[in-house]
């Protein structure tokens, strides 16, 4: 899946997708660790610094130690879900990291965590198993990178 969004790529347009994605932080947080390395594979082909957890426990105290300039979590995990996770960011007191951009990742129908996801504090949410195009664009919309980028993809 991931070859074949690469090879539908111009060379062009990958060399642009990769300067404008190089630098970034995203936090994946997900209790499958073959997710976990799948997207953390794409993410990194494209210059982004990925940090994972595989917990909503651990994915707080990392986000509170280091810059994170996206946060995507699925929401469905055991002990501490994504809905704990985000609420508890958002109730940080006055801070830059209670502002995070935030996807919301789940296996769970649409229907059900859309609303739910979205007044909990994520930014959008995305169905699994996730298009990475789809994913991609997300991540550009909430970090605001350059339209043409955006629709590019």
């Amino acid at each position: 899946m991931v070859e074949n969004f690469e090879t539908a790529q111009s060379s062009d347009q990958r060399t642009e997708i990769d300067i404008i994605f190089k630098g970034l932080t995203i936090l994946i947080v997900d209790d499958d660790k073959n997710y976990l390395s799948l997207i953390s594979y794409f993410f990194c082909r494209y210059g982004i610094n990925v940090m994972l957890a595989d917990n909503a426990s651990l994915a707080f105290e990392l986000i509170q130690q280091h810059a994170v300039d996206l946060l995507i979590s699925d929401i469905a995990m055991p002990g501490k879900d994504g809905y704990w996770l985000i609420q508890k960011i958002r109730s940080l007191p006055l801070s830059p990291i209670r502002e995070i951009p935030a996807i919301a990742l789940s296996g769970v129908s649409f229907e059900e965590c859309y609303e739910k996801a979205l007044a909990s504090g994520f930014q959008t949410y995305i169905q699994k198993p996730s298009n990475p195009k789809h994913l991609m664009k997300e991540v550009a919309k909430l970090l605001y990178l350059p339209v043409k980028i955006v629709k590019g993809f």
